[in-house]
């Protein structure tokens, strides 16, 4: 049993070679007092102690009471080893927290049948805490990898309502940081390419190596557990990648859907600026329309020598008439400008985050401390 530590707490010489020779199969300790036990069991945490009563300074019983007092060794199966043979030895050891109770001399068949049965039920114990211990590492990952998805997911609704890259550099790095990533971001746009890190500092070689990683495939690990993401608008350096592949290559999934938003977003308000550009052109054409009209009517009207002269009320008629078509014109126009009213005020309706959001976006306002990437 090589994984079994043993610890022997016995003064006497000859029964410490004894059980040396019979249990050398076993991780041992050997100390000679009960003050010496209580060090040797503090220190290396026995999985298994024997223990005789008649010993120099504290005895048996006294050193199984401070055992089962102390954190370390409360649970620590504890063998009697003794020339005591009554009943009242036997339960005296029980009452301060032994285990079982071996008489001296000790039968050598009857010791190891012991042993065997101590160790099968500490290997037990051992398999049931690895276990456990397993199990309570794969929720704890399970918690932390839901903790971690739902971070992005809450990225991925943020990045609806990111206008312009500077407010998808905060959301990115908020993120970031909720689920434990060091971090470069690239990131190229309509508007040139911008560089930024999660602690505000960027190494020159950082910088250097993402303007140089075009031609790298699209997730290149390198170094000390470190990667690169190369997506088509954004480029990310990872300090400490780990089983976090996946993870994060969502989280650039979602950060390159929110880059082509703000660029279509864009263009759709440069042609509505476009457009009413467009409008106030045609209003002031049409109003040097409206005066041609009036001129070229009333000319052509005395040329063709219809009437020497216009009257009034001959005047008042004309003005009408030109009116009337200006009106329609005007209506046709005015339909126009509200299309375009309405363009706009859809555009202005995108911008409004929900109220579940407006708090996530407030809060990624503040960037906080960086987490140092080299």
């Amino acid at each position: 049993m090589p994984s079994i530590k043993l610890l022997i707490v016995e003064d006497d010489l000859t029964s410490q070679i004894m059980l040396k020779s019979m249990l050398a199969e076993y991780r041992l300790t050997i100390v000679g007092s009960g003050e010496a036990g209580i060090e040797a069991a503090t220190a290396d945490q026995p999985d298994l102690i024997i223990l005789d009563i008649n010993l120099p300074g504290i005895n048996g019983y006294e050193t199984c009471t401070r055992l089962r007092s102390m954190e370390q060794t409360c649970k620590t199966p504890v063998i009697f080893l003794s020339s005591y043979t009554d009943l009242e030895d036997r339960l005296q050891a029980y009452g301060v927290g032994g285990n079982d109770y071996i008489s001296k001399p000790f039968d050598v068949a009857e010791l190891l049948a012991k042993m065997k049965f101590h160790s099968k039920y500490i290997e037990k114990h051992q398999q049931a805490s690895k276990d456990l211990t397993s199990s309570h590492n794969m929720i704890l990952e399970l918690q932390t990898s839901a903790a971690k998805v739902q971070s992005i997911s809450r990225f991925i609704q943020a990045t609806l309502f990111c206008h312009d890259i500077d407010s998808l550099f905060r959301h990115f790095f908020r993120t970031a940081r909720e689920i434990g990533v060091g971090c470069v971001l690239q990131i190229h746009s309509n508007t040139g390419v911008e560089t930024r890190a999660i602690d505000g500092n960027i190494a020159i070689l950082e910088q250097e190596i993402l303007d140089m990683s075009s031609t790298m495939r699209r997730i290149h690990s390198f170094g000390k557990d470190r990667a690169i993401f190369h997506w088509s608008h954004a480029r990310l350096l990872i300090r400490k990648v780990g089983n976090m592949i996946d993870t994060i290559a969502l989280f650039m999934d979602a950060l390159e859907a929110g880059i082509k938003s703000i660029e279509g977003e864009s263009r759709l308000l440069h042609r509505v600026h476009e457009l009413e550009s467009q409008n106030s052109l045609v209003r002031d054409r049409v109003d040097d329309l409206f005066t041609l009209m009036n001129t070229d009517i009333k000319n052509a009207i005395l040329s063709l020598g219809m009437v020497s002269v216009l009257d009034a009320n001959d005047e008042d008629s004309l003005h009408d008439l030109i009116g009337s078509f200006s009106k329609r014109i005007d209506t046709e126009l005015q339909t126009l400008g509200d299309n375009n009213n309405t363009m706009q005020q859809l555009i202005e309706e995108l911008r409004i985050p929900p109220p579940e959001l407006q708090e996530l976006m407030d809060i990624s306002a503040d960037e906080g401390d960086g987490i140092e990437l080299f």
